[in-house]
């Protein structure tokens, strides 16, 4: 073998390995649990940072329309919540941002 082949093998393995971590992360973070329309539902821990990963996945999802993430309901046990979003035109968001 050539060093020339063992460098290919070397970029071969390196990009395998960077797609099978990519592959295995694909799921990582809260994604909606519904999304039907203009609303989404994401099931998250309850904790500061579960709320912030389902805002910040419900504001990429609405921007990507364009639109901005509104919070209408948030409904928790002492483990889970269970919180509502609707993407609305960013115009009519005024309203509802405190």
């Amino acid at each position: 073998m050539t060093d020339h082949h063992l460098d290919n093998n070397g970029k071969v393995l390196r990009a395998f390995c960077l797609f099978a971590l990519l592959l295995a992360c694909a799921g990582c973070g809260i994604q909606p649990l519904v999304m039907h329309g203009n609303y989404l539902t994401y099931e998250h821990p309850f904790t500061d940072a579960g709320a912030e990963s389902a805002r910040a996945n419900a504001e990429l999802e609405c921007k990507r329309r364009k639109q901005v993430a509104v919070r209408t309901t948030r409904a928790c046990s002492l483990t889970q919540c269970t919180t509502n979003f609707q993407c609305i035109e960013p115009a009519e968001a005024k309203q509802y941002q405190q």
